[in-house]
């Protein structure tokens, strides 16, 4: 590695345990309010940040007006200052005995329907609202989950984050040749967790988010349709209150297969990011708009409005 690399992830390093240790220290009320102060803080650093989340507001709405989507930003900033600190305290205040002080869950017989069946699901969220509990939840509720995830640069961060993963339950998997462990896992009955909501460069696959082609990951539909395991998509978001959370979950998505394997990813990818954005909409101040979804489809998409594939088959 480059010493000057080296070094400087050892300062963030560094940086990131100083913080942790004040967040561990302070009062609760203190710890998220110093956590949104900070994400504004990263708002105002940011500024090339701040505009694409902007101009990815105004291409969802277009009626929106630019005083709002700024207004929209500086709160998606602050939602994901708030979020790190209950990220970061998360495995000291929920607990079996204290997990229903803090969690409200909606249509969790969605999911007990699953759990009686017995074969295993492919668990769906994005970086919507709190999704690092995400893994305690399920583990909560008797579905342990091994989830994909792209490691960090930062060797010394990336282990940090795995482990603090790993303390809610989770089992990580690297993005990268994951596709193999995964069928393992889903073929002895198993849970396994995606977060779809990203651009995917390479085996990504063009399907409507916000009406515009967004080019996303086919691995959870195409994983569901070689296993016969149901999809299902949750979301946790905050509530109003000190560390209080709702999290939903859609119906169980079970794949019909029709003999065409290319069409039945796409339509299930699809649904599956229909889902997303319809959640999106409810809480547009707890979404990522700091990351680039959309980019500039080949003529070939554009002009079918977002239904031609591309690649199927490979988690993204």
């Amino acid at each position: 590695m480059n010493p000057i690399r080296h070094f400087g992830y050892l300062v963030q390093y560094g940086g990131v345990l100083f913080v942790l240790f004040m967040v561990q220290c302070l009062p609760l009320r203190l710890a998220l309010w110093l956590g949104e102060q900070v994400g504004r803080m990263a708002a105002v650093f940011t500024p090339r940040r701040r505009r694409l989340a902007v101009d990815n507001l105004k291409q969802a709405y277009p009626d929106m007006s630019d005083a709002e989507a700024e207004r929209i930003a500086w709160k998606v900033y602050q939602h994901f200052g708030r979020a790190a600190v209950e990220f970061a305290v998360g495995h000291r205040l929920i607990q079996p005995a204290t997990f229903r002080k803090h969690v409200v869950c909606k249509h969790i017989e969605r999911l007990e329907k699953v759990l009686a069946e017995g074969n295993g699901a492919v668990m769906i969220t994005a970086h919507l609202g709190v999704w690092e509990l995400f893994g305690m939840v399920l583990r909560y509720f008797g579905a342990p989950a091994h989830i994909v995830y792209r490691p960090m640069k930062n060797p010394y961060l990336d282990r940090l984050i795995r482990k603090q993963r790993e303390r809610f339950g989770q089992t990580m998997i690297d993005r990268t040749g994951a596709l193999h462990p995964l069928l393992r896992v889903l073929r002895r009955k198993g849970y396994i967790g995606f977060l779809v909501d990203q651009h995917i460069r390479r085996t990504g696959i063009w399907v409507p988010f916000f009406g515009r082609p967004a080019r996303t990951t086919p691995g959870p539909a195409a994983l569901s349709l070689t296993t016969g395991v149901p999809i299902v998509l949750c979301y946790g978001c905050r509530l109003p209150g000190i560390y209080r959370f709702e999290f939903h979950l859609d119906e169980p998505i079970y794949p019909q297969p029709t003999g065409d394997r290319d069409e039945d990813i796409r339509r299930l990818t699809a649904e599956i990011t229909l889902g997303i954005e319809r959640f999106v909409r409810k809480y547009p101040e707890q979404w990522l708009w700091l990351h680039r979804r959309w980019h500039k489809p080949p003529p070939e998409v554009a002009a079918e409005g977002a239904t031609h594939v591309e690649s199927s088959g490979e988690s993204g």
